[in-house]
């Protein structure tokens, strides 16, 4: 039993990490080219949405909208895909995985004929069910794509460690920074991978989820 949790736990994180990294890659995405719109950060959205609302923008705020529903209906879906698999023992990675890739590849396809408004929905759909579907890095629960509540919990964290001394916080606090520090190298390399070709970004997204894909599909569970 404990070799089946550590192998869960071992995937999960995995997972996790390569989510990180795919939801600031795709975020970079969605500012450089849709608008400044953020797939993944809801907050900057209803920001954005909210002032541009008041100032009477309103066609400039509909990017936001539809970006912020698709993440509503991504979460939904998540909770609905995790009901119905999480009792798959290690196969549910696969149907998590299989249905993120499948999306992804329909993006990068039909990016050239697909609208910005089917675009930002589709990424914010894809943001939201990604935040929903790969919580865990370790034994620490984080946010994929959203570094404001990583941010905070890192603090408290850290003010657990210096004046507590306390060696769990301490390795939430590593997991946590990990996270950020990786959600930050995606930011980067979408960036860098759209100045090459923009349409590289959603082909390398499905890539990398292609392999993590093929990963857990081939990878072996390992007897209790």
């Amino acid at each position: 039993m404990t070799t089946k949790k550590n192998e869960t736990l071992y995937i999960g994180t995995i997972l996790t990490v390569i989510a990180s990294f795919l939801m600031g890659f795709i975020d970079a995405y969605t500012f450089l080219l849709q608008d400044e719109v953020f797939a993944s950060a809801q907050t900057g959205n209803l920001v954005s949405l909210s002032a541009k609302l008041f100032l009477g923008e309103w066609r400039e705020t509909m990017s936001h909208v539809w970006a912020f529903f698709g993440f509503v209906i991504g979460a939904f879906a998540g909770e609905a895909v995790i009901d119905r698999y999480q009792d798959r023992g290690m196969k549910k990675y696969s149907y998590y995985l299989l249905i993120q890739t499948t999306l992804l590849f329909a993006l990068a396809l039909f990016q050239q004929q697909l609208t910005s408004a089917v675009m930002l929905f589709s990424l914010g759909t894809l943001a939201g069910y990604e935040l929903t579907i790969f919580r865990k890095f370790r034994d620490t629960s984080v946010n994929n794509g959203i570094m404001t509540g990583n941010t905070r919990n890192l603090m408290g964290y850290l003010y657990q460690v210096i004046f507590n001394k306390d060696s769990n916080a301490k390795a939430h606090l590593t997991n946590l920074a990990a996270t950020v520090l990786i959600f930050m190298l995606g930011v980067g390399a979408g960036t860098l991978t759209i100045q090459i070709n923009a349409s590289y970004n959603l082909w390398a997204a499905f890539s990398i989820s292609l392999l993590a894909f093929a990963w857990t599909t081939s990878h072996p569970a390992r007897s209790p």
